[in-house]
């Protein structure tokens, strides 16, 4: 999904931009909600922690969001969501709450998580904007993504076992910029 924000020419956001500890992290979250116009929402990951119960921090998050939306003044009320969750209706068990809103489902499937991203993103584009290139074609540029990680890396002196989210958004950036380089050179 991260590759998908970043070739489809957005700032993908999230908690793990900066890592200050002291920082409460639901302030963070909060601060990140209230700067951002649109928010992704991945409810599959409500899965049973170690401990037997599940992690909520999504639902939370994605509350966070509609709660600015219902509640917030400007344009907090024009925030755009894009919910996911791994099968259709999975939520109502435990979230019922959002029953009747739009909530896309992605079935676990990487190709399928792209073309969800950005088919939204593509909805929410200004009219007169240039479309995003289709699913296919970014599932392929994400899989030579892949294939070229390791060794851009390694001209970074960085390591993929290590690589924090902001490195990680710099190196997609870093790609398409390599990428675009051969591409017009060649």
């Amino acid at each position: 999904m991260v590759f998908t924000i970043v070739v489809s020419g957005y700032q993908p956001r999230c908690a793990l931009d900066s890592t200050d500890g002291a920082e409460v992290r639901v302030n963070k979250i909060a601060r990140l909600i209230g700067q951002c116009d649109w928010g992704i929402h991945d409810l599959s990951r409500v899965e049973v922690a170690p401990g037997g119960l599940p992690r909520f921090n999504m639902p939370m998050e994605l509350g966070l969001h509609l709660g600015a939306r219902l509640l917030g003044e400007g344009r907090h009320r024009r925030k755009r969501a894009l919910i996911l969750d791994a099968e259709r209706h999975r939520y109502d068990a435990a979230l019922s709450d959002i029953s009747g809103q739009d909530i896309e489902s992605h079935g676990n499937d990487p190709d399928e998580a792209i073309r969800c991203v950005r088919d939204w993103l593509s909805d929410h584009r200004p009219r007169d904007a240039p479309p995003l290139p289709g699913a296919r074609a970014i599932r392929g540029d994400y899989r030579l993504f892949n294939a070229e990680l390791a060794d851009q890396l390694a001209r970074r002196r960085l390591d993929l076992e290590t690589l924090t989210h902001s490195d990680f958004v710099y190196a997609i950036r870093d790609w398409i910029e390599f990428r675009a380089d051969r591409e017009f050179i060649g």
